[in-house]
């Protein structure tokens, strides 16, 4: 070949240009994986409504608008985990997302509406330092204080950057090696070698060429082997993809992107790879619920508990909470010991942890009392016990009516 370029375009390593965009981000498989397993974990775990009563606790208030949107139906187009889901993958790809709040004529939220970064638009007053949200498609401008308005990492804390604004190269590494594996690999598995033939090299008409191009690849389709003829040579290459370092490049882009959500490759289905993130799979959710998803999970709570609530309602205890306990309990052995510890200690009643199971209360109220491993002693009857045994249990009558007394 006389062009250059046409040899290399052959290769598939003539010139690569990447555009790296959200779209195009979503496109790489680790990436994708990340940004679904984080946003699916989030928006899957209960989120309820609850009020706090003081000394008797917290207490989930099923009549409340906000928790039928937040348990039942986010709004007349999408149930709960879906908007939710949606909100979190806007903000975790775009570095922000909103979601409209609509509250009734007693001003208490009834729905929440979630938009695709792509249809809004942020504009900020100076004078009165308030940010205003653009919707041209509904003809439609919000208030910040009738959105949730969920902000990724940013040096000013005003508006989320981008994930893929901040790590632009990282992506761009692994596009660009896509791209050539594409162009790589477009007419077969590789280009191992190629042919010569002194007719070739003596043929002017670039036609004639051409047919015997077309002649050698006729043979390799038909049954993927070709018969060389007299005079013709062929030159390996060498160049495959293992050679040209491409799977190597792949895993290092993957675990970089992993790196970028601070996610084990594990998580997202990678079987290859051995974690360091522990010995089992609790740990590893313990890990990623402490450092990854409790972050989120605090972020939206401080914004429907501030955006969704009245004034008196947030001073009379009205909260928000997301429930982990799913996601900590570990395996059935080790949440089986931690009930029976909870229930012996009197911390728990048994009503409380057959709850976590989901089964009802005991009958006739047998399990809404407390109770404890009869051994423990008060500190303050020590010396009382002890005299009692050495005078062969003759003061335990007494020590009996004190604690009688105490009770009393």
């Amino acid at each position: 070949m006389d062009d250059a370029q046409v040899f290399l375009k052959k290769l598939g390593l003539e010139h690569l240009s990447v555009y790296v965009s959200a779209q195009n981000a979503m496109g790489i498989a680790t990436f994708y994986g990340c940004v679904k397993f984080i946003s699916n974990q989030i928006a899957s775990l209960p989120y309820n409504v609850y009020r706090s009563t003081g000394k008797d606790g917290a207490v989930k208030q099923y009549e409340h608008p906000l928790n039928f949107a937040l348990e039942t139906r986010l709004n007349k187009n999408m149930g709960p985990l879906v908007g939710r889901r949606s909100l979190i993958l806007n903000c975790l790809v775009h570095g922000w997302a909103i979601a409209e709040v609509k509250r009734d004529l007693n001003r208490r939220t009834k729905e929440i509406v979630p938009y695709p970064r792509k249809q809004v638009q942020i504009l900020h007053d100076q004078d009165s330092d308030s940010y205003f949200f653009d919707i041209p498609h509904l003809n439609k401008r919000l208030s910040q204080d009738d959105v949730i308005f969920l902000k990724d990492l940013s040096f000013d804390g005003a508006i989320g950057e981008s994930i893929v604004d901040w790590q632009h190269d990282t992506l761009a590494i692994d596009l660009t090696a896509k791209a050539h594996t594409k162009s790589f690999l477009k007419n077969r598995t590789f280009m191992g070698g190629f042919l010569s033939h002194p007719a070739v090299g003596q043929t002017k008409d670039e036609d004639a060429a051409k047919k015997i191009k077309d002649r050698v690849n006729t043979a390799l389709s038909e049954d993927g082997m070709a018969v060389l003829p007299k005079d013709v040579t062929y030159h390996p290459l060498g160049l495959s993809p293992a050679d040209s370092r491409l799977l190597e490049i792949f895993g290092m882009s993957d675990k970089d992107i992993a790196k970028l959500f601070n996610m084990s490759l594990a998580m997202i289905g990678d079987t290859e790879v051995q974690s360091s993130w522990g010995s089992g799979v609790e740990q590893m959710y313990t890990i990623l619920t402490n450092s990854v998803l409790i972050p989120i999970a605090k972020q939206i709570e401080e914004e429907v508990n501030y955006k969704c609530f009245r004034l008196d309602e947030i001073r009379s205890g009205y909260y928000t909470s997301h429930n982990f306990k799913g996601l900590l309990r570990g395996d059935f052995k080790t949440q089986s010991e931690h009930l029976q510890r909870m229930v012996t200690a009197g911390i728990y009643t048994p009503d409380e942890a057959r709850s976590y199971d989901d089964k009802g209360p005991l009958p006739n109220g047998t399990g809404a009392r407390a109770y404890m491993n009869g051994t423990m002693t008060p500190l303050e009857l020590i010396d009382e016990v002890k005299t009692s045994k050495k005078n062969g249990n003759k003061g335990s009558s007494a020590g009996a009516e004190r604690g009688k007394g105490d009770q009393e």
